[in-house]
């Protein structure tokens, strides 16, 4: 399975709903190819165990690890990858340190606007776009950049798109019409009453999506 494969459907964790490993492997379970942890509340000592117990289980399913903003857990579990923000250590010096030291390690980079998005695609090996909609599991997301803003960047970008923010069962097959390469999601699946059937209908809406629509015979 492509890179690109593995990015179209997207899973953040979020510790608040079923707790990151239980939900994570839920996903996994389903067919989601990428799982992303996100936990800015716990010890780092804390946040290192969780993270030596979902890289084992993407493992298992031979999906992507990736961990958000701290490279130091990101490299100390051999994670595939280490997504940053705009806020977090510069993406410039973590490329030069992957190059140097980890090759073969993926960089995510969020971009909130098409010149942030320019600006990471020098360094990132795809790029966070959002937020489309409005969330609530992200307290300092700004203004969002709407299914307009997202066709922008995606136009203007070479490296994969994934679109973040707001995205559901009810949006997903818009979003992706954007020219986005995946897209990620949170609450669809972490706050879902059943996180794997949650994620197997997003991935069955993604893979109609993928589908030519069928001229009509008049």
């Amino acid at each position: 399975m492509s890179f690109a494969e593995k990015i179209r459907l997207y899973f953040i964790t979020d510790g608040r709903s079923h707790g990151h490993e239980r939900v994570a492997e839920m996903a996994l379970k389903a067919g989601v190819k990428t799982i992303q942890l996100r936990e800015k509340r716990l010890p780092a000592r804390e946040i290192y165990g969780i993270a030596k117990r979902l890289r084992r289980l993407t493992y298992d399913y031979e999906a992507l690890f990736i961990v958000n903003d701290r490279f130091d857990i990101a490299i100390s579990v051999e994670a595939d990858g280490i997504h940053v923000g705009q806020e977090d250590l510069p993406a410039k010096a973590i490329r030069s340190l992957i190059d140097e030291k980890f090759p073969g390690m993926i960089l995510g980079v969020s971009a909130r606007d098409l010149s942030e998005a320019l600006e990471a695609e020098k360094y990132a090996d795809y790029l966070g776009v959002g937020p489309v909609f409005p969330t609530s599991t992200k307290e300092d997301a700004r203004e969002v950049i709407g299914i307009d803003g997202l066709k922008k960047v995606c136009s203007a970008v070479k490296v994969p798109v994934v679109a973040i923010g707001g995205i559901n069962h009810s949006n997903v097959s818009e979003v992706l019409k954007a020219g986005c390469t995946g897209v990620a999601v949170i609450s669809a699946i972490a706050f879902s009453e059943n996180p794997e059937k949650s994620a197997e209908e997003l991935l069955n809406l993604i893979e109609n999506s993928n589908k030519p629509h069928k001229p009509v015979n008049r």
